[in-house]
């Protein structure tokens, strides 16, 4: 098996940086223009409009949902980083 590739840096750490923050801008412009889609349909037809969304004040059941979704998220986001170091626990 071969060794991590070098796309920036002679740091494999730095390279890992550089994927993750570059995977993380691609799924932020999908999101964003998602969500724009959605507020521009709402708003079109009369529902709700990008001012309820941002009063929107979630209930516990719902921000207890989105705590365990951002966790999922940053344990995603940081496996790369989790991967090297259990490889270097492992030698």
């Amino acid at each position: 098996m071969r060794g991590p590739t070098k796309i920036f840096a002679d740091d494999p750490n730095v390279d890992r940086l550089f994927a993750m923050v570059l995977a993380l801008g691609a799924e932020i412009s999908k999101v964003d223009e998602k969500l724009d889609t959605v507020l521009r349909l709402l708003d079109r037809k009369g529902l709700v409009g990008a001012s309820d969304v941002l009063a929107f004040e979630p209930d516990e059941a719902a921000q207890a949902e989105r705590d365990a979704i951002r966790k999922m998220f940053i344990e995603t986001l940081l496996a790369p980083f989790q991967a090297a170091a259990d490889a270097l626990e492992m030698k």
